[in-house]
């Protein structure tokens, strides 16, 4: 084994100790408070001579590879356990008050390895005909440019990449809270449902920052969210492979996966996020915007005691957001008990002190204009989703059902992409997708005869080229991607696999609204939506098995369909 190898490892276990192992300790230190003194004070010694040992090892360890603090090296030699390492000090910034920080830190965490792989591309020395063609697509001063973006340690470089990003954009980063001895685990188990850190962001030249640790579900029964996606998962599998034949079983199969799915996701909105369900939402337009700061300030104004900045941006977002389908019965109805819980979370208080019932009291004042912004329609959200939950349909939560979604792994990642277009003035991010450069690629294994038939007169309507029944050739396929603004089926994601009838009906139906074609009155489709992710986000309706609209998500930059 190598020394660099070697030192890998050492280093790997090092964060491991130092970072899980103290609270580990921590929770032994607080259940020896019940056993007797003579044995608590020698168990005591013992766990803090050893606690004293790691941290000796580890600042030796550190000494030898001329580093100064484990974040250091975090940033050079990335693993599966130097994300520990980046969440603890998340951790005890935000316990400290430094919530820019604290977002700095967690940022680092995601996509660790991508990061790292792609720096490493991006340094490699051309060496053939391969990376020149790569080079040559890259100027010298934006290969610069994207070498810095992924090589971001501090928290101003961190910052400055939100500025770069446009204001109207929201970033949503959530990322689960070191679940400890749970890093080590026999393949094919899951560890419990995590708390969470939900980072919510504006961008722009002034950009803001809300950072908030959630709880994970308290119930044991809801403790295993993301093994029971996995399960569902892998159950679907089965179902479409085995049961295919069988009618009456299979309808009978999926209705029970549909169910089961809907439950997790009713889980993640009750259980698990709760009230800071009110952070997934988009920012509103610049005119609904105005309203609400003047709303706030009203209240605040009103209010017998002083809210610091971090509370009036969460109240903020409290007051305006929207409300469940189930919950349109008015504030009394259905808004009312949230809005308590969460204003009694703002204010670290019950929901029953004196100061929570006056705060709602005066939010209730402000509810004819409080209730047209919940309604109103939101700017973008990116979701940047750490790798142990983005398998989840953070889409089906209510907040998020009819606003603009898509994913990017980072931070640092969607601010290169965004760089990379936003300079050219031919990019569909500038241009916008043209709806009438569209190429198509229809059952390329020739074995799904009734997806021909089906779509075959869809795709004839648009006029686009395409190639049905037999795979592109490889110029073909560079063509299509280059010279074309929509290549199909390669729209959008699907986090499982999904039946061919159900994706056929929903693939016309968004062939149709991206050609700015009227749909049925009765769909959120009548009319069709400009921006990409929200047409998505509509067209889940269209779907008769709620598996495959949960399935259904958008990935790239937020970007809009000129008809």
């Amino acid at each position: 084994m190598s020394l660099f190898i070697k030192t890998t490892l050492l280093i790997s276990c090092c964060l491991y100790i130092s970072t899980v192992l103290d609270k580990y300790l921590n929770n032994f230190r607080g259940d020896f408070k019940t056993l007797p003194p003579p044995e608590q004070d020698n168990k005591n010694i013992f766990h803090l001579k050893m606690a004293a040992s790691v941290e000796s090892l580890t600042s030796a360890v550190l000494a030898k590879m001329g580093a100064s603090s484990v974040t250091e090296i975090v940033s050079t030699l990335p693993s599966a356990l130097t994300t520990d390492a980046n969440i603890s000090a998340a951790e005890m910034e935000l316990k400290n008050g430094r919530m820019e920080n604290a977002f700095h830190q967690l940022s680092l965490s995601h996509s660790t390895l991508l990061h790292h792989r792609m720096a490493q591309r991006l340094h490699k020395p051309s060496r053939g005909s391969k990376d020149e063609d790569c080079s040559a697509a890259i100027s010298p001063d934006s290969l610069q440019t994207e070498k810095a973006t992924l090589a971001t340690t501090e928290k101003d470089e961190t910052l400055s990449l939100l500025q770069k990003l446009p204001s109207d954009w929201s970033i949503i980063q959530i990322t689960s809270q070191s679940v400890g001895e749970f890093s080590f685990r026999k393949i094919g188990t899951y560890p419990p449902t995590p708390g969470l850190y939900i980072s919510r962001c504006s961008c722009g030249s002034q950009p803001t920052i809300t950072v908030q640790a959630v709880t994970a579900p308290k119930h044991e029964g809801l403790r295993g969210i993301v093994q029971e996606v996995e399960l569902i998962k892998e159950e679907n599998k089965i179902i479409n492979k085995d049961y295919r034949d069988q009618q009456q079983k299979y309808f009978t199969k999926r209705e029970e996966l549909n169910n089961r799915l809907k439950c997790v996701v009713r889980s993640m909105e009750i259980a698990w996020l709760r009230h800071w369900c009110c952070l997934l939402t988009g920012s509103l337009g610049a005119r609904n915007q105005q309203l609400l700061e003047e709303a706030t300030a009203r209240i605040i104004a009103d209010c017998k005691f002083p809210l610091t900045e971090t509370q009036t941006e969460l109240l903020q977002c409290i007051i305006s957001c929207p409300v469940p389908p189930e919950r349109t019965g008015g504030l009394e109805l259905g808004v009312a008990f949230s809005m308590r819980a969460s204003v009694a979370a703002l204010l670290y208080e019950s929901v029953r002190s004196a100061r929570v019932k006056d705060l709602c009291a005066l939010i209730q004042k402000e509810e004819g204009l409080l209730g047209q912004l919940r309604r109103a329609q939101r700017n973008p959200v990116i979701l940047v989703l750490d790798k142990s939950i983005v398998s989840l349909p953070w889409e089906m939560i209510w907040v998020l059902r009819d606003q603009p979604v898509t994913r990017m792994p980072s931070l640092r990642m969607l601010t290169l992409l965004y760089q990379h277009h936003s300079c050219r003035s031919s990019s569909v991010l500038v241009q916008g997708i043209d709806s009438s450069k569209g190429f198509y690629l229809l059952d390329p294994d020739s074995n799904l005869p009734r997806t021909q038939e089906r779509l075959r007169s869809v795709f004839d309507e648009t006029g686009w080229p395409g190639i049905t029944a037999r795979r592109p050739t490889h110029d073909e396929f560079q063509d299509a991607i280059t010279n074309q603004d929509m290549f199909v089926p390669c729209v959008v994601g699907m986090l499982w696999d999904v039946t061919d009838k159900d994706t056929d009906f929903l693939t016309c139906g968004m062939i149709r609204a991206l050609q700015g074609k009227d749909g049925d009155p009765a769909t959120p489709l009548a009319t069709p939506p400009s921006d990409v992710a929200l047409l998505v986000a509509r067209s889940r309706s269209l779907c008769r098995w709620y598996l495959t609209a949960a399935a259904l998500t958008v990935y790239g930059l937020p970007l809009q369909v000129i008809n």
